[in-house]
């Protein structure tokens, strides 16, 4: 029984033979064609319409018997028949070929089928019954070969009408996918994006009671849930085991080019959710798809362990080399009386383990042995047998091996990234990737300063940045208390870019702990643009920047209300653009809301796509705004240039001005003049969001009639309440503007009225 080349194999020699069967299908269009010529070679079309009421019946009575197709509402059932037409195969004639692309979905309504898999039969078909229907539900290559052994009558579908029947059926139960799935163990702990797209690629099913799910010798690509319901292991007429709701089966065919060594059956009526190969491949989008499936039983099993669930992800990357395969026969010993508890890692992939004295079930499968033990690393010695209650396969490590990898403790380890989302909150990296972020990180140190012991000192060369991990630093200029930093504040940022010497003194008050990152180790991980990015950051957050600090250059432009500069930092010659507002001005038109709104919205924003705020100032004449310096163009006048802009162009411009929408909107701020005025292109080809002169705070909704005609909502023209949603609007014009050269509404029309008459009757 079993494999026993499965034995202690390491995960990462572990060669994934991929069969032909469950290649995803192409969507290259001649492949399908190919697939169509293929399969209507031998098919020859009768008629469409004009069912009898036994041909209705024959249809419905497939489509209810079918565990996927049975969800369908009866208006639906009724659509897909009236749509399916009658065909006709000769005695002899192959109607599917093994590894082709399949197109057509057919019930046998006359005749005989044989099922063939690698030129065996293994089934036959008769009238009523569908024909590898699988292969077009899980998109995969045909699995079997379909030989008419008399003359055939079929109803069929082509492959496009089949897939709105499968979208018809997601659609049905996509609520009750999405709470369902969340139910599912192995699933339970994974990110939103992925929960998200199994949802989409899970199909749910119904197996009335006695009838066979997965056989015995037969390869089957699908990984199966139990929702609800009871399925039995069989082995012959004896039960090796019972799974219930919230188990999985079928989980070595998506590891293994394997036969199943069981017969899986449902004991009672069952509802199931069934994955397959070609799901895993479209959620992980490449070759590794079965490895991802690996990581998630080995991140599942240490995540049902209350103490490990703050671990962060990258733990398991970490380890997942050290584990092996190791197989097991029935009552075989997996670990010996005086062995201690936190030895190994064991998770049994399949098969379950049991004390041998009492009979007792320890360990079921995708769980972790004695877990708690492990992360306390409790060497006290098990006083009794371990043996495995069926032929098992288990996933073994060393624990000594794991610790060894991670440099720590498992407390300790989760200590250190527990603190992470708080440094993902640092001013200076904010906006850097989750990727970028953890690799910093990983250089991250820490260390303890007794109550009274200086951190910094005023006048020594600085080394180091800080984050406080717990307790207060006091901060002294020239022996003077200035102010006093708390938990998860920040200082000596500028150690990273600058010899410089420190320009105060900082304090333990009582006993501290600091996270430090070394100069060194941050040069390692960041350099070139990504060092002059967050070198821009910190000059863009130096507020202390007086009138008397800066350099006129030369004018910019002339904007709605003052004029804009270039003007240089005479410190360090970085520069910034200004704009002055003339104070006459400001009181003349009555500018004093405006600005302040338009201040108080600036001075809150920080995003690499948008344009930020250094600070205001002011003198007896003018209001100053100190801006970052954009070098570069309008979109207006780029896109201009360059014409109609390509597919991966219109969609970086528009997925970057999403962004930073997005980020404006979750912190109530709505723009309402979204244009390619409004968007600059700087010379590194990312966008710049500029000109927040129309932006509001939005509490609720507004009524306000404001923005440029062309680019406005329907509801702004009609002075309707509207909230958010507006922007998206404006977004949306600018990407028929990108693809199409023009603009949907008023291309042509200089008088705003009718340009508004335009948006809204069209």
């Amino acid at each position: 029984m079993g494999n026993k080349n499965l034995k202690k194999i390491p995960i990462t020699n572990f060669v994934i033979n991929k069969r032909n069967d469950y290649i995803p299908t192409p969507t290259d269009p001649e492949k399908l064609k190919e697939g169509m010529k293929s399969e209507k070679k031998n098919l020859k079309t009768l008629t469409k319409q004009n069912k009898s009421l036994k041909d209705f019946n024959l249809i419905e009575n497939c489509l209810l018997k079918h565990p996927l197709l049975f969800f369908l509402e009866k208006n639906a059932r009724i659509e897909i028949i009236q749509q399916m037409s009658q065909y006709q195969a000769k005695e002899g004639a192959e109607i599917f070929v093994q590894g082709s692309c399949p197109w057509f979905f057919l019930i046998l309504s006359e005749g005989v089928c044989d099922i063939y898999y690698n030129g065996e039969i293994i089934n036959t078909v008769q009238s009523g019954e569908c024909l590898d229907e699988i292969s077009l539900v899980y998109d995969c290559n045909r699995l079997y070969t379909v030989k008419a052994r008399s003359n055939c009558k079929m109803w069929g579908l082509g492959r496009k009408n089949f897939k709105k029947i499968l979208e018809l059926i997601t659609n049905i139960t996509f609520e009750e996918k999405y709470r369902n799935t969340n139910l599912i163990p192995l699933f339970s702990f994974s990110d939103k994006n992925t929960k998200n797209k199994i949802i989409y690629n899970v199909n749910r099913e119904k197996r009335e009671a006695g009838n066979g799910i997965i056989k015995r010798e037969h390869i089957t690509n699908c990984l199966y849930f139990i929702e609800e319901g009871e399925v039995e292991i069989k082995y012959d007429d004896y039960v090796i085991d019972t799974l219930h709701a919230g188990d999985y089966f079928g989980e070595l065919s998506m590891l293994f080019n394997t036969n199943r060594i069981f017969d899986y059956i449902a004991k009672t009526n069952c509802f199931l959710y069934s994955f397959s190969l070609t799901h895993m491949f479209n959620i992980t989008g490449d070759d590794n798809y079965q490895m991802e499936f690996l990581l998630t039983i080995i991140k599942a099993a240490f995540l049902r362990i209350e103490k490990f669930q703050k671990i962060n992800h990258k733990f398991f990357n970490e380890i997942f080399d050290l584990f092996k395969f190791e197989y097991y026969d029935k009552e075989e010993l997996i670990m010996r009386r005086g062995e201690p508890a936190s030895s190994y890692i064991l998770i049994p992939i399949e098969g379950s383990l049991f004390i041998d004295e009492s009979r007792t079930l320890i360990c079921k499968r995708g769980d972790l042995l004695f877990g708690e033990e492990i992360f306390n690393e409790n060497n006290a010695q098990i006083d009794y047998n371990i043996k495995c209650k069926s032929y098992s396969l288990l996933l073994k490590a060393s624990t000594q091996q794991i610790l060894e990898k991670i440099g720590c403790s498992f407390k300790h380890y989760i200590d250190k990234y527990s603190s992470m989302p708080q440094f993902t909150q640092v001013q200076l990296f904010k906006n850097l990737s989750p990727s970028k972020i953890e690799e910093i990180f990983e250089k991250i140190k820490v260390k303890s300063v007794p109550n009274g012991e200086s951190l910094i000192t005023q006048g020594e060369p600085g080394t180091q940045f800080y984050m406080i991990k717990k307790g207060v630093f006091d901060m002294y200029v020239d022996g003077k208390y200035v102010r006093s930093l708390n938990e998860n504040e920040c200082l000596g940022e500028r150690a990273l870019f600058f010899n410089e010497k420190r320009s105060a003194t900082a304090k333990a008050k009582g006993d501290c702990e600091v996270f430090y990152l070394e100069k060194a180790d941050f040069e390692k991980v960041i350099r070139n643009e990504l060092k002059e990015y967050l070198l821009n950051r910190i000059y863009l957050q130096d507020d202390t920047i007086q009138l008397d600090d800066l350099t006129f250059l030369k004018n910019l432009g002339i904007g709605s209300y003052g004029i804009v500069s270039l003007v240089k930092n005479k410190k360090n010659n970085y520069l910034y653009a200004i704009k002055n507002i003339s104070a006459k001005q400001i009181l003349s038109c009555k500018l004093m809301n405006n600005i302040e709104l338009e201040k108080s919205i600036l001075l809150k924003l920080d995003h690499p796509f948008i344009v930020k705020l250094v600070k205001t100032l002011k003198d007896d004449k003018y209001i100053y705004y100190l801006m970052e310096y954009l070098k570069g163009k309008e979109l207006f006048y780029v896109i201009r240039d360059i014409g109609i802009l390509s597919k991966n162009l219109a969609q970086f411009y528009i997925g970057s001005v999403i962004l930073a929408i997005q980020y404006l909107h979750e912190r109530k701020f709505l723009f309402r003049d979204i244009k390619p005025e409004n968007i600059m292109v700087l010379e590194n080809g990312y966008i710049k969001l500029i000109d927040f002169g129309t932006a509001t705070i939005l509490k609720d909704k507004t009524n306000s009639i404001i923005g440029t005609p062309q680019y406005m909502a329907p509801e702004v023209i009609l002075g309707d309440s509207y909230s958010f949603e507006v922007d998206y609007w404006s977004i949306g014009i600018c990407l028929y503007e990108f693809c199409c050269g023009i603009l949907p509404f008023g291309e042509n029309e200089e008088d705003p009225t009718n340009i508004y008459m335009s948006v809204i009757n069209e």
